[in-house]
């Protein structure tokens, strides 16, 4: 799942969890989502570990990408998601088949931490960072956190903390690019994916939720 998806689904479910399930969980999409998140990168690294065959590796995670699609349109869910990931994929080999290069492999995912964690440090330093704006859209409160100047600063540090996750990876990640380390790519790509993710999410979902407590509690007073 994308992270500005895992972002907008935490935030419309900050009231509690959503048919008996807690809230991270259906905003990592559960299980369904978490496999689609890891396998393919799973599938990439133990593939080429073991054949030392970058292109079959690339072969095997568009492979397994395109049966996940499919499962979701057949099975009629929302496939946002797996076709996202999967243009996603299909983009990456197609970089790498036309330069020649597997590291190239890896080029669409840096690009899009790279943007990602631009943009979200420029909202942070404009004073309009986007974990605000995000929770503020999809609870239907517009613009209301700017008011308050404790909200805007605690918005401020979470989305600055988006950004920390977003060039730690760039910073892991590039040097192994220039490098050629198709290996070391995989295998960061793995680690520095949903593990890394996870805890930046959980840590916004229980900062942003205190908040809503603190503001329930002031109104009831």
């Amino acid at each position: 799942m994308s992270d500005k998806q895992g972002v907008a689904a935490l935030a419309a479910q900050l009231g509690g969890s959503s048919n008996g399930k807690h809230p991270l969980w259906n905003a990592m999409g559960g299980a369904l989502g978490i496999v689609e998140t890891v396998l393919p990168g799973l599938l990439f690294v133990a593939v080429f570990t073991l054949t030392q065959n970058s292109w079959l590796a690339i072969g095997v995670s568009v492979s397994i990408s395109v049966v996940f699609t499919a499962y979701r349109l057949i099975r009629k869910q929302a496939a946002t998601q797996a076709l996202v990931g999967l243009l996603g994929v299909v983009i990456s080999a197609v970089l790498a088949i036309m330069s020649n290069k597997p590291e190239d492999n890896f080029v669409v995912g840096m690009v899009t931490n790279g943007v990602y964690g631009f943009v979200f440090l420029v909202s942070v330093l404009v004073g309009w960072p986007i974990i605000g704006v995000v929770v503020g859209m999809v609870r239907g409160e517009g613009t209301k956190w700017r008011t308050n100047r404790h909200h805007k600063r605690v918005y401020q540090g979470v989305t600055a903390m988006w950004v920390a996750m977003f060039a730690l990876r760039l910073a892991v990640e590039y040097p192994l690019y220039l490098a050629g380390d198709i290996a070391g790519l995989g295998t960061a790509k793995l680690v520095l994916g949903l593990p890394l993710y996870v805890p930046v999410l959980a840590l916004t979902w229980l900062i942003v939720r205190s908040l809503y407590r603190e503001k329930s509690v002031n109104l009831q007073k």
